[in-house]
């Protein structure tokens, strides 16, 4: 099962990802040709150890960091410290929020499937809205083959109803893999995607 207590699942999850680099799917589009001009603004949905955030800093990007866990919102105002102003956080978790400040990019890094089934339209609805036009989402969805598709509280999706959430964007990149490892050992279906809002 993902971890869900902080102390006994997230922290131990932090502290084992705290020396990897950044995800590929970010840095893959952080060069100055994919992304457009003029607006700054990043939003990190579900930061957890930081280090996207934190290399979104590093690339001077203003950024919204949000996640439900209070321990990874300290950790990525730790990262982030001297950067302060570039950077607003924000605990909550996705079925709770209200509005995304419009924005260049979004990334979302194996975070939008811990959101609650019945929430996740409203959240891809709010991604969508936010991104500017040209702007850019980067993130990832879990496909209902994963091992863990059997818990009612996270959300999973066939290779079909990933293609109509990708509907309404320019697909830069769908990339659907599957196997078996990683820090909790299980077998996973991932959807790493790209998207461009034109």
């Amino acid at each position: 099962m993902p971890p869900t207590n902080p102390r006994k699942g997230w922290e131990g999850y932090y502290r084992a990802n705290q020396d990897r680099p950044a995800s590929p799917l970010l840095r893959r589009i952080l060069g100055p040709d994919l992304l457009p001009q003029g607006n700054r603004q990043a939003i990190d949905l579900g930061c957890g150890a930081g280090l996207e955030t934190a290399s979104l800093l590093n690339a001077r990007w203003n950024v919204l960091a949000i996640d439900r866990e209070p321990r990874a919102i300290e950790r990525v105002e730790a990262l982030a410290a001297g950067q302060s102003g570039r950077l607003v956080t924000v605990t909550s978790c996705f079925e709770e929020l209200e509005e995304l400040p419009s924005s260049a990019l979004i990334h979302a890094g194996l975070s939008l499937p811990f959101c609650a089934p019945a929430g996740f339209p409203r959240l891809w609805a709010l991604i969508a809205a936010a991104l500017e036009p040209g702007g850019i989402f980067v993130g990832h969805l879990f496909g209902d083959r994963h091992d863990w598709a059997s818990y009612p509280e996270m959300s999973f999706h066939t290779r079909e109803e990933v293609e109509a959430l990708c509907s309404e964007f320019v697909i830069e990149l769908l990339r659907e893999s599957e196997g078996d490892g990683g820090l909790v050992p299980h077998h996973w279906h991932r959807f790493d995607i790209i998207l461009r809002k034109s």
